[in-house]
């Protein structure tokens, strides 16, 4: 099993600002424009210590989320994902359709540590690429290896991913690091992010590890979601 190269991480959509809280958003886009919390209360029209309390998300759920997303040109629904359109069709559910030439490249995957994978320099295989990413650009395919996030992805099965959708809860992603020259692999499910951790959750942890536990986003900094599933042949 050869190495890989940790995948770039300057376009990656982790760095987006969804992958943040809300309050987190806020404080950031509010600093770009060089205004004080109080400057900004002034905009929406309430006052320095309620902006401080949203900022900190002590009040996660604040009725003045709209204008404040209005007034520093963000996207609300990064504000309060209640917000966002609903999915009419959860990705597990979609059926494994394939269509086109086998050009899909499928990396296989090796254990590297409790809950870690050591993914392949090389893809093993080209399968016909799966339905819903026909035109997606840089999707791959990965053999799971262990069992710490079955049955949902069981050991042999093949995960498909989206590298280039842009973070969210709840969700499963595949996260990268490189640590003492060698590339490292885990795929769990993302609770929530913040701006240095992500919040992640294993169905059967390893001895000794916790279920629910956090991943340091400066140790691992990719994180491409997973959108599907081949199950085993």
């Amino acid at each position: 099993m050869s190495r890989t190269i940790v995948m770039e991480t300057a376009d990656n959509p982790c760095y987006r600002l969804i992958g943040m809280q809300p309050g987190e958003i806020i404080k950031e886009a509010r600093e770009k424009r060089n205004w004080s919390q109080k400057e900004l209360g002034d905009q929406v029209g309430i006052s320095q210590p309620a902006i401080k309390k949203i900022e900190a998300g002590e009040t996660s759920h604040s009725k003045f989320l709209p204008k404040i997303a209005q007034v520093l040109d963000l996207d609300l629904a990064t504000l309060d994902i209640s917000l966002s359109p609903p999915r009419v069709q959860s990705e597990m559910d979609r059926p494994f359709v394939t269509e086109g030439r086998p050009d899909f490249p499928v990396y296989s995957s090796a254990e590297g540590g409790p809950g870690e994978l050591i993914r392949s320099t090389d893809p093993v295989e080209f399968i016909p690429r799966p339905s819903h990413l026909v035109h997606v650009r840089d999707a791959y395919g990965l053999l799971v290896t262990g069992s710490s996030m079955a049955p949902e992805y069981k050991s042999g099965e093949t995960a498909t991913v989206e590298p280039h959708l842009p973070i969210v809860p709840d969700e499963v992603y595949i996260f990268y690091a490189e640590r003492d020259g060698e590339a490292r692999a885990t795929i769990k499910h993302l609770r929530r992010a913040t701006s240095d951790k992500w919040l992640v959750t294993q169905h059967n942890p390893p001895e000794g590890k916790s279920k629910d536990f956090a991943l340091s986003r400066s140790e691992w900094g990719t994180a491409h979601r997973v959108t599907g599933k081949r199950t085993r042949r």
